[in-house]
């Protein structure tokens, strides 16, 4: 019971926390396109990797900037970053 009573805690205080450090909606093919620039991925390379074409990819990559409120997909990949290894932080601080 106890370990079903802390299960419960952890989840909504982890709901808490992604609801404050993550504002901005990124979509699905935003977020790989980041994990992929991450990774140093060409234009190209991701472009195959997601199926789509490389208009789609700079067309994503503009509204990450726009959305994250950045001048290049380099501060991109550092904010998005640093944004997730403080999630991180503040639910590992829960446990």
């Amino acid at each position: 019971m106890e370990i079903k009573l802390l299960a419960e805690k952890i989840a909504v205080e982890y709901e808490k926390i992604l609801k404050e450090e993550i504002k901005i909606k990124l979509n699905d093919n935003q977020i790989k396109i980041l994990v992929l620039e991450a990774k140093k991925y060409r234009e190209l390379d991701i472009a195959e990797a997601l199926g789509i074409g490389v208009v789609t990819v700079k067309y994503h990559k503009r509204k990450i900037l726009e959305k994250l409120g950045v001048k290049n997909i380099k501060e991109a990949v550092i904010k998005a970053e640093v944004r997730f290894n403080r999630c991180r932080l503040k639910f590992e601080t829960i446990l």
